[in-house]
């Protein structure tokens, strides 16, 4: 197995980590009402940032520690990574129009969102990035064999 689809294996878990744990939070608390709880407010920025950090140094440190991050990429990998960035940007376009559509539909009538949604916005884009990067190394990989 190549170094960078272990990395992105590694950003796969993180991210869906991320995902399960917050969603958890998020239903047994309630979407809008989480987020009146300071603790648990802090507790998820926690929990996202923490990921982040960890995402950052398991996954896009450089691939060797020379600090030379070609060393351990050949070219099919330039081309897989390459086509990973095309699966974020069309997971981070479809996501914000789901969450355009969806939020406009269920709050119109009220004329505005509670304003714990474009939070929400804001840290699922960040876990999508993630899962979307990994996914779209994995799916290179797979095609490439």
């Amino acid at each position: 197995m190549a170094p960078m689809q272990k990395r992105a294996l590694i950003g796969l878990g993180i991210g869906i980590v991320m995902t399960i744990a917050i969603v958890t939070i998020l239903v047994t608390k309630g979407v809008t009402t989480s987020f009146d709880d300071k603790a648990t407010r802090i507790f998820i920025n926690i929990f996202y940032i923490g990921g982040l950090i960890l995402y950052y140094v398991t996954v896009s440190k450089p691939m060797s520690r020379s600090g030379n991050k070609n060393t351990l990429r050949d070219e099919r990998d330039e081309q897989i990574l390459k086509s990973a960035t095309n699966t974020q940007l069309m997971a981070i376009i479809i996501s914000l129009v789901a969450w355009a559509i969806a939020l406009t539909e269920v709050y119109w009538d009220e004329g505005a969102i509670p304003i714990v949604f474009p939070y929400l916005i804001f840290i699922s884009i960040i876990i999508i990035n993630i899962v979307a990067q990994a996914a779209g190394i994995l799916i290179g990989y797979w095609r490439a064999r």
